[in-house]
């Protein structure tokens, strides 16, 4: 008796076999976004330092801080840095701890014992749950708000707030801060 035997996969462990690829699929893009947002809010940061740099440069020569106007900011700090930065996912939705604030490069001043524009703060928004709560909080780097990295002189009182969904299609100035974006390079 001769049996006729088929080499091959059955359908049921086909679906089997793609059922594990797309669960692992699923568990690595979940890391590898993590560590994307990781690494643009460590982007984030630098650029932020070097801004600030700029700044307290601009104040060794002027005496005080530039002024939140587009023009006095880029006039002000450009010599000292060569392309000012943007945010690596400029204008869109930045996600903090208690909903979303929009990722942009904010500057503010404001006056200090009488003197226009003695203290100011730069500040950025996070996009990682763990930066949000590690670098951001009030208690980590002394600001006003628990979703934004603010430095600067008297963070505490010199209050940058950005309102979720703002967009910068060029540098804007507002009542209350400069927001960076690529139109300033």
């Amino acid at each position: 008796m001769k049996y006729n035997l088929k080499n091959g996969f059955t359908l049921i462990e086909l679906l089997v076999v793609i059922t594990i690829i797309g669960i692992l699929a699923t568990g690595a893009v979940t890391v590898f976004t993590s560590q994307i947002q990781k690494a643009r809010d460590t982007t984030r940061i630098n650029d932020i330092k070097a801004l600030q740099t700029s700044v307290e440069q601009a104040y060794q020569d002027e005496s005080q801080y530039p002024d939140a106007t587009q023009a006095e900011f880029i006039s002000a700090v450009s010599s000292y840095i060569e392309l000012i930065p943007q945010d690596p996912k400029n204008g869109q939705n930045c996600n903090d701890s208690g909903g979303t604030t929009t990722c942009v490069y904010a500057y503010t001043t404001a006056q200090d014992a009488g003197i226009d524009n003695g203290k100011y703060e730069l500040s950025t928004a996070f996009e990682a749950a763990g930066s949000v709560t590690s670098k951001a909080a009030q208690v980590v780097d002394n600001g006003a708000d628990d979703s934004r990295f603010e430095i600067g002189i008297d963070v505490a009182t010199v209050v940058t707030t950005v309102a979720p969904g703002v967009t910068t299609q060029t540098c804007q100035v507002l009542a209350w801060s400069l927001l960076l974006s690529k139109a300033c390079n």
